[in-house]
């Protein structure tokens, strides 16, 4: 495994869920072999987007049990769904904290990191979607995943929260360096999501900038095909390609350019790969 990272961001509604579906849909497209955890039990999380749906309700073993009980095999539970391999999430894990509670469970930030460390030699890449509120799933995927992108709307309200997540991503490596002293927690980019025209969209880039933020050099713009493509249950690449769906309108075509250029980040680890392009991927 090359490298894991986890897609976060305290607020709800900036596209996170729909970032992770399509960098990992382009990872997989540029060849590697990629594993999607979902770890948001609400409606409307990954599973749902891809088409699993059905997999986060019933009496079936989950990824619940797998945080819960050391023996589990997280393997058992993936599944293909298509350009990634996905370990789906379940309305079970909605009361996964006090569950750990109850059972008083130890180490309970590192239970995932623990799951999937047999699955390393299987993929180059995990990327983990956990919910927006802070609690125990955030932890796990944090611990798991110690590589942060970061949705944000290019907004005040979204320059503010990036100052906040710091502040969250620095108290929590100082917590968890008890346990593993070399332990950090890095933002890898900031990525605008839901981009508009408006001039405040400039400024907050340029105010972020000059912070020292890794802010990408594009951002993804707000386009109805990705709530097609949703509603449709599959990626936007895929959506594109479909013969029961249409094609793509030319100013739509950018979003393929810049999932890509998400994948170059996550490959290489640097948001500087947003700019470059080669043999194997589309140009930025």
């Amino acid at each position: 495994m090359k490298r894991a990272v986890t897609l976060w961001s305290e607020s709800g509604g900036v596209g996170k869920t729909t970032l992770a579906t399509n960098a990992g849909a382009a990872l997989g497209r540029r060849g590697a072999d990629v594993l999607v955890v979902d770890l948001d039990p609400q409606l409307g999380s990954l599973t749902d987007h891809v088409g699993f749906g059905e997999l986060k309700t019933g009496d079936r073993d989950h990824l619940g049990d797998a945080l819960l009980e050391e023996e589990s095999d997280l393997g058992d539970l993936i599944v293909d769904a298509g350009d990634f391999d996905l370990v789906p999430s379940h309305e079970g894990l909605a009361n996964i904290e006090s569950e750990m509670a109850a059972r008083g469970t130890n180490l309970r930030e590192f239970r995932l990191r623990s799951a999937l460390a047999p699955l390393a030699p299987e993929y180059d890449y995990f990327i983990v979607d956990p919910p927006a509120t802070l609690n125990v799933l955030v932890d796990n995927a944090l611990v798991a995943a110690r590589d942060v992108v970061i949705p944000i709307e290019l907004t005040r309200k979204g320059s503010v929260s990036i100052a906040g997540l710091e502040d969250t991503l620095d108290s929590m490596e100082r917590g968890f360096r008890a346990f593993d002293e070399s332990f950090a927690l890095g933002i890898l980019a900031v990525v605008p999501n839901e981009v508009g025209d408006s001039n405040i969209y400039a400024d907050v880039r340029e105010e972020l900038e000059g912070e020292g933020k890794p802010v990408t050099p594009f951002g993804i713009r707000k386009r109805d095909v990705l709530k097609e493509a949703w509603r449709s249950r599959t990626t936007v690449f895929d959506f594109a390609e479909r013969e029961d769906t249409r094609d793509l309108r030319p100013y739509e075509e950018d979003l393929l350019d810049q999932f890509d250029a998400v994948a170059r980040i996550v490959e290489r680890g640097t948001v500087e790969a947003a700019a470059e392009s080669d043999a194997e991927g589309v140009a930025a």
